[in-house]
């Protein structure tokens, strides 16, 4: 059997373009984007998926090394794969926009800690409703779905057909709005038991000014905060799930635009 060079660069971009669509995920998706996991688990994780995913893929036309065509072909790739997990990354952003609402409205604002998730500080409330999004995603089967959507999105979407379109990046720029929207959703219960609880010292402040409201005021709210917090976590799942259905279907939508384009 003779080995032409033809065939040598047929079998390096059967592997290199799911590689580059698999990385981008990688890189971006829930759990994996954090920079307590280290940068050689990431890489061996594309590894193992390339190497299981790339033999069940059709296979993509050949394109010239270092060619025009070749260098949109990369960032094409891992473009696709680094969208697909920002739109699941939105919604556990969300989950920490609404430990930012709940922290300030207790007076916990001042209380951070060192997020290792992120490799910055956070609000204490954030860090707990994100770790206990990301605990529920796993519970969820969150990782084993994402793949799916990946091994769908090369069905859909094979290596070699067009490139996202500004149409395409508009659409994923307004599915940001899920990480205000589902923010506001989560902390929504305990946000309105605490305004009115601010809206009651502050009608008593201006009845009695002799009283001083923020020393009785702070505690109370630390309290009710809590009180709201422990009526308002049971629901947590119920909107994480909504949430996600909304990014799987999104995702999957969106790769279906590219096939399309």
């Amino acid at each position: 059997m003779t080995v032409t060079d033809a065939m040598l660069a047929g079998w390096l971009q059967m592997y290199f373009w799911p590689f580059l669509r698999i990385g981008g995920m990688v890189m971006t998706a829930p759990m994996l984007n954090a920079p307590a996991v280290s940068p050689r688990i990431r890489l061996m994780l594309a590894l193992v998926l390339t190497l299981v995913m790339a033999p069940m893929l059709p296979p993509a036309l050949p394109l010239a090394l270092f060619s025009a065509p070749w260098w949109l072909q990369i960032g094409r790739e891992f473009i696709i794969g680094a969208a697909l997990g920002f739109v699941l990354q939105l919604v556990m952003e969300a989950t920490m926009l609404a430990g930012e609402m709940v922290s300030y409205g207790m007076g916990l604002g001042f209380a951070q800690l060192a997020d290792p998730l992120h490799g910055a500080a956070a609000p204490m409330l954030g860090q707990f409703y994100q770790i206990s999004a990301l605990l529920l995603f796993l519970s969820f089967g969150g990782l084993l779905r994402l793949v799916q959507l990946l091994a769908d999105s090369f069905r859909a979407a094979p290596p070699g057909s067009a490139m996202p379109d500004a149409v395409s990046f508009q659409a994923l720029a307004r599915f940001g709005d899920i990480c205000f929207s589902g923010g506001l959703r989560i902390a929504l219960p305990a946000v309105t038991a605490l305004l009115l609880v601010n809206l009651g010292f502050g009608v008593m402040n201006r009845s009695a000014p002799a009283l001083n409201a923020l020393s009785i005021g702070f505690p109370l709210s630390l309290i009710v905060g809590l009180i709201a917090l422990h009526f308002a976590l049971p629901q947590l799942s119920q909107v994480l799930a909504d949430l996600l259905d909304q990014a799987w279907s999104f995702a999957a939508g969106w790769i279906g635009d590219l096939h399309r384009i």
